[in-house]
């Protein structure tokens, strides 16, 4: 996370304020930092950088009930007084209107189901439902007016990365593209994982690949290691991981001596 750009991390502390991680994340990369940066934004990575930075929502959510400082008192008795049998639309404008606040449609939507407050409406589309544009082609005075706007057929987004070009994550790890369809997961593949794969098989469920001289670039085999959750562990909390390969190894050593101890003096306390 100390590899974020200053200019991310100042575009952050702008733009947070009312939106919820996952609309944050969308926007963060609307705005091309990732192919100018070479990184790769997630939800949980804009997630961890706003706990970081101490960078606030402020949106319906963030606390067990999703109760939220900034809205009027007596709002949610209100909103259960009218929700049934309204669309979220309509509750999201009478509520505007009685308190005198911004309260869009997706927040009203977010309130209500953290909440639990249910209008009893299903506007979801039914089986066999044949929308009422089926069939008809835009008229030629509406095609002009968002014809400027479209994209064209065989539009390149001006961030597409070709087939067999490198980027990295949010958190620093270097990653392929290797197909042009699928998730993101599926058309990247992390290449330290690729490379630990190569020469030893697919990755024990459970274990983790990590670097001994901790550089996230540096996928050569010799410069990666097999470890579990406890191993990782240990060598965080016990400061054990170091940029010279040699003195890790050491580490891992010490680690897996103390998780021993620890595993024996347990059994030792339950016999």
């Amino acid at each position: 996370m100390s590899k974020w750009p200053v200019e991310v991390v100042d575009w952050m502390r702008d733009n947070t304020a009312g939106r919820t991680t996952k609309n944050l994340t969308a926007f963060i990369n609307q705005q091309g930092f990732d192919k100018k940066y070479g990184m790769v934004f997630t939800e949980d990575m804009v997630k961890n950088a706003k706990r970081r930075y101490s960078f606030k929502s402020g949106t319906p959510g963030g606390n067990p009930r999703g109760y939220s400082n900034k809205y009027p008192k007596g709002m949610e008795e209100y909103i259960r007084s009218i929700a049934k049998g309204r669309t979220t639309k309509e509750i999201s404008k009478m509520t505007e209107e009685h308190f005198n606040i911004e309260f869009s449609v997706s927040k009203c939507k977010s309130y209500m189901k953290n909440h639990k407050i249910v209008s009893g409406l299903d506007c979801r589309f039914k089986n066999g439902n044949v929308p009422v544009n089926k069939g008809k082609k835009i008229s030629p005075e509406h095609y002009e007016k968002v014809a400027p706007t479209m994209f064209k057929k065989g539009n390149v987004p001006a961030n597409h990365m070709e087939i067999g070009e490198y980027t990295h994550t949010a958190d620093g790890y270097l990653i392929q593209k290797v197909k042009e369809t699928g998730t993101q997961r599926e058309r990247f593949e992390y290449v330290h994982r690729r490379v630990w794969e190569e020469h030893n098989g697919p990755i024990p469920k459970g274990k983790k690949i990590c670097f001994l001289d901790g550089d996230k670039d540096n996928c050569n085999i010799e410069n990666l290691v097999l470890l579990d959750d406890k191993e990782n562990l240990k060598l965080n909390r016990s400061n054990l991981r170091f940029s010279n390969a040699d003195f890790t190894k050491a580490g891992i050593a010490i680690a897996k001596v103390k998780i021993a101890a620890r595993q024996r003096r347990g059994k030792k306390v339950q016999n």
